[in-house]
């Protein structure tokens, strides 16, 4: 036993962020720790590491651990080997990427037996993911990790925990196993609610037959004479009571039928363009021979490719190699050398939102731009995880990922017919992800868009282009 947690309460005011009865880690554990954006998971990092005590409860420590935190600052010294690992050339660190390497460097430098890993994929390309990844699947000690990454979880994690409203469930397997598992128990929670709701409605309706029979009952019938109704009149009170035990009976039965309840689903959007709205021709844009340079640094040099009318474009490669740069090329189309159809209207989403009015709300934000009804508009916000008491807040209040998931909304719904995406995915949540590829999977317009994400990209992409030396090529594989 490495670690073991009993009885963790924290609260921040009048809200529970973890409420934990049991938590156990042991030698060998590799374990991924899911929940959606504000859930605690980095608060429920902070107890275990002991950055934070919690205001109830004990955490048991028996061995060191290493931690990388969220705000990618370096635990320790890196030694050379891990340096030389994640390809850090220097010690001037000074990208966002770098500061992660060199705190994923400084944190497995340190041998220990437990390793706590928060969203270590931050800012980091491809390369640099697979290289955690090698590093994680290879770590002699036991890892706990936070992530939205999901093949990453699916690869290096034997046990999923989930926290959901300060409680943890936990599950043995791979995060796939835990996803298939959840669709299951929500497949069966419908199933139950539809059972449940169809044989309520029947013995409501059987009830209220019966009263109505009952009621009846009361009266003579239409041919019946008043001589004849004053003989009968004692039979049918009798035959009334019985109707009316049965009316009481079936009643205590709706009351006592096991009550389910509905389970919490997104609603389907479905976001098509229409024949008339759609790019005419076969590319929405052309990049041919297009050299972008910053100072004596060529960062695209000749580069070309064509982005095909509705189909779903990815751009990779590593940091630095001109992904951002070629977007902006395109999102502006004054450059030499980039051709847009000019049926295109373009929807661009760049790493530094400024699209947002931080005195309106995040609904009245979506709708200002919006081609969109307004309960389109909704749904696409429920889908994107924002809850419905967050829609009437101002964007001057939200964290910087609701940010992110208002402006990602404002776009979705706004008609464009070509969508320039750069980073989306960027600290969202798995659930939030998730309803963002089901969102742009219904999209029939033209996506471009960049990601480290590699299941985002296989579950979206049509065509993937990776850049490398100033060039765009197609991506044999990712």
């Amino acid at each position: 036993m490495l670690l073991k947690g009993q009885n963790i309460l924290v609260e921040y005011g009048d809200q529970t962020v973890l409420d934990i009865e049991k938590l156990e880690i042991r030698e060998g554990d590799r374990i991924g720790l899911v929940g959606k954006n504000g859930a605690g998971k980095s608060t429920l990092f902070k107890v275990l590491c002991g950055e934070k005590k919690p205001d109830v409860g004990v955490i048991e420590k028996n061995c060191s651990l290493a931690y990388i935190s969220q705000d990618q600052k370096a635990n320790g010294e890196a030694d050379g080997m891990y340096i030389s690992r994640m390809r850090l050339q220097h010690s001037a660190v000074k990208s966002g990427g770098e500061r992660t390497r060199m705190a994923i460097a400084a944190a497995f430098s340190q041998h220990a037996p437990l390793l706590l890993a928060d969203e270590p994929t931050t800012n980091l390309d491809q390369e640099g993911i697979e290289q955690l990844e090698k590093m994680l699947c290879g770590y002699r000690g036991a890892v706990v990790l936070i992530s939205h990454d999901r093949e990453l979880l699916d690869r290096v994690c034997t046990q999923i925990w989930e926290l959901e409203d300060g409680r943890l469930h936990i599950f043995p397997g791979s995060y796939t196993q835990w996803y298939e598992e959840r669709e299951r128990m929500l497949s069966r929670q419908r199933y139950e609610y539809e059972q449940y709701q169809r044989e309520r409605g029947r013995l409501e309706k059987e009830q209220r037959a019966v009263v109505q029979q009952a009621k009846s009952m009361a009266r003579p019938p239409k041919r019946m004479g008043s001589s004849e109704w004053m003989l009968y009149k004692n039979t049918a009170a009798i035959q009334q009571k019985h109707v009316q035990s049965r009316a009481r009976a079936m009643e205590s039965r709706i009351r006592h039928l096991e009550k389910k309840e509905k389970p919490r689903e997104l609603p389907h959007v479905t976001m098509k363009m229409g024949e008339q709205r759609c790019i005419r021709g076969k590319n929405a844009a052309r990049v041919e021979n297009l050299t972008v340079s910053f100072g004596d640094h060529a960062v695209l040099c000749g580069a070309q490719c064509r982005i095909a009318a509705g189909k779903k474009t990815f751009l990779t490669g590593k940091n630095g190699s001109g992904k951002t740069t070629l977007l902006n090329c395109l999102a502006g189309s004054g450059r030499d050398g980039v051709f847009v159809s000019s049926d295109a209207v373009i929807g661009y989403f760049s790493q530094n939102q400024e699209t947002l009015d931080f005195n309106r709300t995040v609904l009245e934000n979506v709708k200002s731009t919006a081609a969109l009804p307004e309960h389109i508009c909704r749904a696409v916000l429920m889908n994107l995880c924002m809850r419905k008491e967050d829609l009437n807040k101002k964007i001057s209040v939200l964290s910087g990922g609701e940010r992110v998931k208002t402006a990602l909304a404002k776009l979705l719904v706004s008609g464009a017919n070509f969508l320039i995406l750069d980073e989306p995915t960027n600290h969202m949540d798995i659930y939030t992800m998730e309803g963002l590829e089901r969102l742009l999977k219904d999209y029939d317009g033209t996506l471009l868009a960049v990601s480290h994400d590699r299941k985002f990209v296989r579950t979206l992409a049509d065509v993937i282009y990776r850049i490398e030396y100033g060039q765009i090529v197609p991506a044999e594989n990712l």
